[in-house]
């Protein structure tokens, strides 16, 4: 399943209705519907699970706590890339039971249904989407989530320029320090793929003091996971090795998955690098995780230090082709954005 590992700059644009980014789960919730909220974004998973232990009361109510249930729910599923789940709560959300309560949610769910499009590989459908969830914003910031989330798409869909073009026109002044670094971030992932190292490492240094600031120290963590390879690439050493003792043994506490793999192969190619020699090892290594690479946002710097190494030809010339497992409905936003609003 897609998963766009910075994406910090995708947690920043899921991010509506005060729903918070929280490192730990040990807190007192006044409701399972606000505990839900606050565990979307890093925890899913749980998220999910306490959203089907409550389902069927939801089923019973018709008020706006339903609505936010439903929509947090919905951006753990699309976190969680758990693709029959969102189906199943897009149909639960255009139910007319909820119509009294769905218009000022409307914005954050054309938007989550746009990011599951971006992590499932459907670009097209993706870019058509978050184009119409322009049309729902009801303010300056909820228009500059549009924009970068749109953004991302474009860059994912291997349309830098376009990606560059869009990120000049957001005003990062009336973002808060957790979405202005969720910028900076998305700034550094197009700097990567438009071969501008150097302004990636600036915009990822930006973001990663930006996050320590606010407290977000998860996100912190992985921004160095990206600037990592950033500093591989400009050739900038020791940033690398600095950068990679910031990474304490807990960081796995931190780092997806997908990130943790992505984070053995910079270990492994490091001393190919150093020795100006490929290895056996990280071929092997990079031909078994290529496709997760792409998945999880990394397609960029792994092609271009493989390209410095001589050895693009071990990875497929379209990994996208055969990485998407099961398609998300086409139309999941269709009442609300194939027509006028």
């Amino acid at each position: 399943m897609k998963y766009i590992g910075v994406v910090v700059a995708v947690i920043l644009c899921l991010a509506i209705h005060n729903v918070v980014a929280i490192d730990s789960v040990n807190y007192e919730y006044e409701s399972d519907s606000e505990k839900i909220k606050d565990l979307s974004l890093n925890y899913p998973a749980k998220a999910i699970e306490l959203y089907k232990q409550n389902a069927t009361q939801y089923l019973l109510r018709s008020n706006e706590d339903t609505m936010s249930a439903y929509t947090s729910a919905l951006i753990a599923a699309s976190n969680a890339q758990n693709i029959d789940l969102i189906e199943e709560i897009i149909g639960l959300i255009a139910d007319d039971r909820l119509a009294p309560f769905r218009e000022s949610y409307l914005f954050t769910v054309i938007n989550v249904i746009g990011v599951s499009y971006t992590m499932n590989m459907q670009y097209e459908q993706a870019i058509k989407t978050h184009k119409c969830a322009l049309n729902y914003t009801n303010s300056h910031m909820e228009k500059m989530i549009s924009k970068v989330n749109l953004a991302i798409t474009y860059r994912m869909y291997n349309q830098p320029a376009l990606s560059y073009q869009i990120l000049q026109t957001v005003d990062e002044a009336i973002l808060n320090g957790r979405r202005a670094a969720g910028v900076l971030v998305e700034k550094g992932n197009t700097a990567m793929v438009l071969g501008e190292f150097d302004a990636a490492i600036r915009a990822y240094k930006a973001a990663r003091v930006q996050y320590i600031n606010g407290g977000h120290h998860r996100n912190a963590m992985r921004v160095v996971v990206h600037l990592l390879g950033a500093a591989l690439l400009d050739e900038r050493y020791e940033l690398f090795t600095a950068s990679r003792k910031k990474l304490d043994p807990q960081s796995s506490n931190y780092l997806t998955e997908n990130e943790l793999i992505y984070l053995k192969w910079l270990d492994l190619i490091y001393p190919s690098i150093q020795d100006n020699q490929i290895s056996e090892m990280v071929v092997t290594y990079t031909s078994d995780n290529f496709a997760l690479f792409v998945e999880a946002g990394f397609q960029a710097p792994v092609e271009s230090l493989l390209k410095k190494m001589k050895a693009q030809h071990i990875v497929s010339d379209d990994p996208s082709a055969a990485n998407v497992v099961m398609k998300i409905n086409d139309k999941l936003a269709h009442g609300w954005c194939d027509g006028d609003k």
